[in-house]
């Protein structure tokens, strides 16, 4: 994997691999609409991410789609931090505000 180091092996016997911090691969996210995509292309390299949605907001929802954004299909980050692995296939993610937010940040690390 692209800027990760491989890490211990759990007690399950699954390996992990460890994402390394580099600013250079951190792009900001304004979410401003909640009818509007904010869209965000992953570089082909990347397998993991992690989204770090703002703490002052109540959330935004998001899709991994190439298409057009699909309620049917979003989830809800809540504001903290989130790893996520995205091997291969699409490499758009799209993201909305809450009905009742106006602007939210993401900031998009990938390996």
């Amino acid at each position: 994997m692209a800027n990760t180091i491989p890490t211990a092996v759990s007690s399950l016997g699954d390996a992990f691999e460890a994402m390394l911090l580099d600013s250079a691969r951190v792009t900001k996210v304004s979410v401003t609409s909640a009818t509007t995509d904010a869209v965000h292309e992953l570089r082909d390299d990347t397998t993991l991410v992690v989204l770090n949605v703002d703490s002052g907001s109540a959330g935004v929802l998001v899709c991994r789609l190439d298409d057009a954004f699909d309620d049917a299909r979003d989830w809800l980050l809540q504001p903290g931090q989130h790893p996520l692995g995205v091997p291969g296939g699409i490499r758009t993610l799209r993201f909305r505000a809450l009905a009742d937010e106006t602007e939210t940040t993401v900031r998009i690390q990938e390996n």
